[in-house]
């Protein structure tokens, strides 16, 4: 990951843990209302929250081999960002093109970043770290859902590499968000690597 700011040089991604269910619960709800709190108001926000980010429902998910939880720690350890991958179901991958499907499509469910460490390089080293697990997993396409009326992490999303391929729409209450399908393929490994060893990175 040469050219990774110094702020992210100090930064560590790492596979989250069943004891950081509560942590993250936090850090997630936390995360949406920074950015979508001015747009996706209450009372509707505060049962997403709770619905989303029970941290029961994170411990599953931590427990879920299927499923995997990067976590970006600050250089004082604390989080500052997340992202949640997932291969999902056949209705998570309806919006996708037919050859994409084939490719064992890994979903970006969830991807933030701590607002104050926007613009130093935690985004890319957060992506390329989901990028690598893509690769760990044997995923030939990442994919995600992204608004339509968030252009800026649009914009990031295209400078690492993906491409409007369709679209989808995200429920929140009795409202309905359009979305953009943004996919990007993956290339494969270039030697056998064990997935079940613990992963880090660090700059």
């Amino acid at each position: 990951m040469a050219g990774t700011p110094r702020d992210a040089g100090l930064c560590v991604v790492r596979r989250g843990e069943v004891a950081d269910a509560a942590v993250l619960a936090e850090l997630g709800a936390r995360l949406f209302v920074q950015a979508y709190g001015p747009t996706h108001p209450e009372p509707e926000l505060t049962r997403y929250l709770s619905r989303a980010f029970d941290p029961a429902i994170l411990s599953r998910a931590l427990s879920d081999p299927s499923v995997c939880l990067l976590v970006v720690d600050a250089p004082d350890g604390g989080p500052i960002g997340y992202a949640w991958l997932s291969h999902g179901d056949e209705i998570s991958r309806a919006d996708l093109p037919e050859w994409a499907c084939a490719k064992r499509p890994l979903e970006i469910d969830r991807f933030y970043v701590e607002e104050t460490w926007h613009g130093r390089g935690v985004a890319p080293l957060l992506m390329a770290a989901c990028i690598d697990e893509a690769r760990l997993r044997g995923a030939g396409v990442l994919w995600l859902a992204v608004w339509q009326e968030a252009p800026r992490p649009q914009r990031f999303y295209a400078r690492m590499g993906f491409r409007v391929v369709g679209a989808t729409t995200f429920h929140f209450g009795a409202r309905i968000d359009h979305d953009h399908v943004m996919l990007r393929e993956v290339e494969p490994l270039a030697h056998t690597t064990d997935s079940s060893v613990g992963y880090s990175v660090g700059l």
